[in-house]
């Protein structure tokens, strides 16, 4: 059997020291999985005297005798119910733990027909296993190339860069070379394995090790939770002022001093991570933090930094605006050139008004959320993610930034959290409780 392989976080404080903390997040299940299955009318093409299709299902069943216990399991299949419809892909089972008698049963109902829109089948199971919020593996069994001009490559690099930990593995079978490169592609982007198979035998191998290769998820290579007394060898302050921060019960709290943020001549308390470097390539750079926040220029902010001039950080903050608006951004400085872009996390403007402003700062102090910086690439975006609730209802969570193109970015992490700037003559104050921060590869 052919295979393909690609493997891809003083007394001025005692009045905070009663803010909520934000709970340490609960170890991550296993990734959910949804299995595509090509129901294309090239599947009843025979190998040895046996329909793909025939071949396909009992392949599958085998798959499913050694199927971990409780592990999520979808099925999704397109060509199979009309010619020449290249939307004809349906969900059959939605990602849960396996009935084996109703897996099997679904499996049965596949009778090969249509087209093969594999590209959007894999988009659309992607979204089913809610990638950009979880870790989402799609099994892909296809005999055939897309043949409703769709890009498979382009698509898997969204998947990937837009994913929370995205994986596709592919079995091409009996394909020519031509649907090999189609298929490969898609696995290869994500970080998912490509095995091409040329009978029963090669099928139920190929499925046997792709289910065995779906990973737990990622572990963060640095993982700070501030469980001790003092700030520790591993952080380093830019201009410290020590009245204003306390490392207690297992927090990092800060306080306001100055009015600033990352990148100025006077930002102060700034705390840059000096201990273990950042792991190579892609990357999710988190902190959880809960936050006494105003809309009158409060800011949380994390990202890396070299220097004044060379750095990337995301930031939550309101922008002081008689809309108290809270924007989510990401922002790159390199050589002095500076780039942003933004997305609204809420806003109390007319019309109509569908933040409740009071609330959304209530949960901020009270059960705040997760800053995320994500790198994919030279593409930084930024989130923001909150459990429990949402800005307004209806809205994405977690909240995304497009991404911002860095060529160059370099740095140290760091952690940033005050008051931006004066209103009206007065410094509101920002007390912030930094939980856990974490930086882990993707």
């Amino acid at each position: 059997m052919m295979r393909q392989r690609t493997y891809s976080g003083a007394g001025a404080l005692a009045a905070i020291l009663t803010m909520g903390i934000a709970a340490a997040a609960p170890a991550q299940e296993a990734p959910r999985t949804m299995l595509v299955l090509d129901g294309s009318g090239s599947m009843w093409g025979q190998i040895d005297g046996t329909a793909k299709i025939e071949i396909a299902r009992d392949a599958i069943g085998d798959m499913l005798d050694s199927w971990q216990d409780g592990r999520e399991l979808g099925l999704m299949a397109y060509g199979h119910r009309e010619q020449g419809n290249c939307a004809d892909i349906e969900t059959l089972q939605v990602p849960a733990p396996l009935d084996r008698t109703a897996f099997d049963g679904l499996l049965g109902s596949v009778t090969p027909l249509g087209k093969t829109p594999l590209t959007d089948a894999t988009r659309q199971a992607a979204e089913a296993l809610s990638y950009t919020d979880a870790p989402a593996t799609v099994i892909l069994v296809s005999d055939g190339r897309e043949t409703c001009n769709a890009d498979p490559c382009a698509a898997a690099e969204t998947l990937e860069r837009t994913g929370t930990d995205f994986t596709a593995h592919v079995i091409g079978f009996d394909v020519d070379d031509a649907a090999q490169a189609d298929l490969s592609c898609l696995a290869e982007a994500t970080g998912g394995m490509y095995l091409a198979a040329a009978d029963a035998d090669e099928l139920t191998g190929a499925l046997t090790e792709v289910a065995e290769a779906a990973p737990d998820p990622a572990a963060p290579m640095i993982d700070d939770d501030f469980d001790r007394a003092e700030l520790g060898e591993s952080w380093e302050v830019i201009n410290p002022e020590p009245n204003n921060y306390i490392v207690d019960d297992s927090t990092l709290l800060t306080l306001t001093t100055v009015p600033t943020f990352v990148g100025q001549e006077n930002q102060t308390n700034v705390f840059r991570w000096v201990g273990q470097p950042l792991p190579d390539g892609d990357w999710d750079m988190s902190v959880e933090f809960t936050s006494e926040f105003t809309t009158r220029r409060s800011t949380i902010e994390m990202g890396i930094y070299e220097d004044r001039q060379n750095f990337v950080v995301t930031a939550l903050y309101g922008d002081g605006s008689s809309n108290d608006r809270i924007i989510l951004q990401v922002t790159s400085n390199v050589g002095g050139e500076k780039s942003d872009v933004n997305v609204t996390f809420a806003d109390d403007a007319c019309c109509p008004r569908d933040y409740d402003i009071d609330a959304v700062l209530a949960n901020l102090d009270e059960n705040g959320g997760t800053l995320v910086l994500r790198k994919r690439g030279r593409d930084y975006s930024a989130e923001i993610r909150t459990d429990g609730w949402v800005a307004r209802e209806g809205q994405e969570n977690p909240l995304r930034t497009d991404p911002l193109t860095v060529l160059r970015a370099g740095g140290r992490p760091v952690l940033y959290s005050g008051t931006f700037g004066r209103d009206y003559g007065d410094l509101p104050q920002t007390a912030t409780a930094f939980d856990r921060f974490t930086v882990t590869p993707r």
